[in-house]
């Protein structure tokens, strides 16, 4: 099938059910989030040929649908919504709070057809769920010491300590999880010794002579946090690139 004739679906996704819309034939459709409604979603695109689906990010919801229309043989593309309001707003289409529905995130798949889909990846999955959790309790411990800083009573810093003890002890466990992840899946383990090289590469290089350069030198050299947020967050991102390059090379 030519890029120009793919049939392409706009999906919005809410916790119970789903709204579908083929914008192309004008059709629209509500489907219930269980073993019926996937049926019937997957018996109802492919009456119309549907090549590629595409929703947005809704806070995991989305994942489920995807996966039945993966297992279905469509592609699926999940984009930020951020992507699609703006989009919406430059039509004209929308105004700055109005809800994005099923036939706006279509006209989004549809002037974007080409772009590729996304294969499902546990690990990478997991990872990122990983992450977000460890990062939620450093936000959270960060916020805590920020407040002792600033003379509370006695009890309320005694409390905060504690409190804050129990969350390294967690977030040393998210930590662990997260290296048996990484090294148990050989993409992760691969990206974790690229980070690792060029970490080691910052702590050698030569300082600049310049005092301002200096004192940027030494927060970039500074070793952060095993495991940092930002550190997973671009080893997340880099491992979603490789698998788009390498699908994108297969289909080439």
């Amino acid at each position: 099938m030519a890029q120009n004739d793919l049939v392409v679906v706009g999906i919005d996704v809410a916790k119970d059910k789903v709204d579908a819309c083929i914008r192309r034939f004008k059709l629209q459709q509500t489907f219930p989030n269980n073993p019926q409604g996937h049926r019937k979603l997957i018996a109802w695109l492919r009456k119309y040929q549907v090549g590629k689906a595409v929703m947005e990010a809704s806070g995991g919801y989305e994942r489920e649908w995807r996966n039945v229309l993966h297992n279905a043989g469509i592609e699926v593309r999940i984009v930020d919504p951020r992507r699609v309001r703006n989009f919406a707003l430059s039509a004209g289409r929308l105004a700055k709070n109005d809800p994005i529905d099923a036939e706006m995130i279509s006209w989004f798949a549809e002037t974007f057809s080409q772009a590729p889909g996304q294969i499902p990846d546990a690990a990478r999955e997991e990872l990122a769920g990983l992450a977000k959790a460890r990062k939620a309790l450093v936000d959270v411990k960060v916020r805590l010491l920020a407040q002792n800083e600033h003379a509370a009573p006695e009890p309320a810093r005694k409390a905060h300590a504690r409190v804050v003890k129990s969350l390294a002890a967690e977030i040393a466990k998210l930590e662990a999880a997260i290296s048996a992840k990484v090294k148990a899946t050989p993409g992760f383990a691969e990206l974790a010794e690229i980070i690792e090289v060029f970490r080691a590469w910052l702590k050698r290089r030569p300082r600049s002579s310049s005092q301002g350069c200096q004192s940027s030198d030494r927060s970039a050299t500074r070793s952060p946090r095993p495991w940092s947020g930002s550190l997973l967050m671009t080893m997340i991102a880099a491992s979603g690139a490789a698998s788009a390059t390498s699908r994108a090379a297969a289909a080439g």
